[in-house]
């Protein structure tokens, strides 16, 4: 299996939002876009392990107590990501690896000001987290340093279209 980015624009205040929704339109919505790798997801673990859509339940209820299932609660927190936010072209980054990314203080892991502490992931999803106000010339300038061709002129892109929507950018490694 090849690993790859998939990037994503997305207010990141509007998916906290959504922890601790009680509206039951928005929950349906999130639950739905959810419910997609529920399955999938769930194929992982054995029948005592919470199932992912209980986990969605919980991130829907502000709520994140299962210390040892990071990996669900991002993956969950994907299904909010792709309902809230627009999925960005990936052509060069799939398959990639996300070298460029990771020293890279403007990208930061997991970063989405949540208002309760989401259990970090021990293997993938890796999630890096670029918001707005990092979308600066000096990130673009390290960018020009790391990266090169079509992933460089990609990765501008990204930056592009989410500040014309004023919006922040997640990157999902796996």
């Amino acid at each position: 299996m090849s690993y790859g980015i998939m990037p994503y624009r997305v207010s990141l205040d509007r998916v906290k939002s959504r922890f601790g929704c009680s509206v039951s339109s928005k929950r349906s919505k999130i639950k739905k876009a959810c419910a997609r790798y529920a399955s999938q997801i769930d194929e992982w673990d054995d029948e005592n392990t919470p199932k992912m859509m209980e986990i969605v339940e919980e991130l829907l209820d502000g709520k994140a107590t299962h210390n040892n299932l990071g990996y669900k609660y991002w993956y969950a927190l994907k299904g909010f990501i792709e309902d809230l936010g627009r999925f960005m072209m990936n052509r060069e980054w799939y398959p990639a690896d996300a070298d460029a990314f990771w020293d890279m203080e403007e990208f930061r892991l997991y970063d989405i000001d949540a208002p309760m502490k989401i259990p970090t992931p021990d293997d993938f999803p890796t999630v890096f987290v670029l918001r707005s106000e990092n979308m600066t010339p000096d990130l673009d300038l390290k960018l020009q340093q790391k990266l090169s061709g079509g992933q460089l002129i990609e990765v501008q892109g990204w930056i592009r279209e989410a500040k014309q929507y004023k919006q922040d950018i997640i990157l999902y490694y796996h």
